[in-house]
């Protein structure tokens, strides 16, 4: 849905946005969650091991699902996004697999319960402002970044 000027940074636009973010990260973490507990309980793979590899399964769709929907960032180039992205991602999965080990291994929480935490804690503190703010923010054409969530400069 594309954005009105007048309406690009309003409060209420961005809780649209962080809500469609937050239903998109809730999907991608079934996934992600989904995936670590079939490698584990399943396969017999080693909890951090399948940690990691759940975050690598929800990111694929994370991407272009934030990307068309939660910010509505079609307007742009996709490769600038796709790489911005893979840095924030390459970061959100050592934490996530950082997490789960100190809250199973150190705190002595199942496995499971360490995930749902650290998801949590990672999407608020980590992946939604740097989609917000790095991924999907708008740049012009000097590299300066321009009013968040504005509309794409009509040509």
């Amino acid at each position: 849905m594309p954005v009105k000027p007048d309406t690009a940074d309003s409060a209420e636009h961005r809780r649209g946005t962080f809500s469609r973010s937050a239903l998109t990260s809730l999907f991608t973490t079934a996934l992600d969650f989904g995936t670590l507990t079939g490698l584990v309980e399943l396969a017999g793979v080693n909890y951090v091991l399948a940690t990691w590899l759940g975050t690598v399964v929800g990111s694929l769709s994370n991407f272009t699902i934030n990307r068309l929907w939660a910010f509505d960032a079609r307007d742009r180039p996709p490769a600038g996004q796709f790489g911005r992205f893979l840095l924030v991602q390459a970061a959100a999965s050592l934490l996530h697999t950082g997490g789960v080990w100190f809250f199973t291994d150190l705190v002595g929480l199942p496995y499971q319960a360490s995930k749902l935490i650290i998801s949590v804690l990672v999407y608020l503190g980590w992946n939604y402002p740097m989609n917000r703010w790095f991924v999907f923010r708008r740049w012009s054409k000097a590299g300066v970044p321009v009013a968040q969530d504005a509309p794409a400069p009509r040509s």
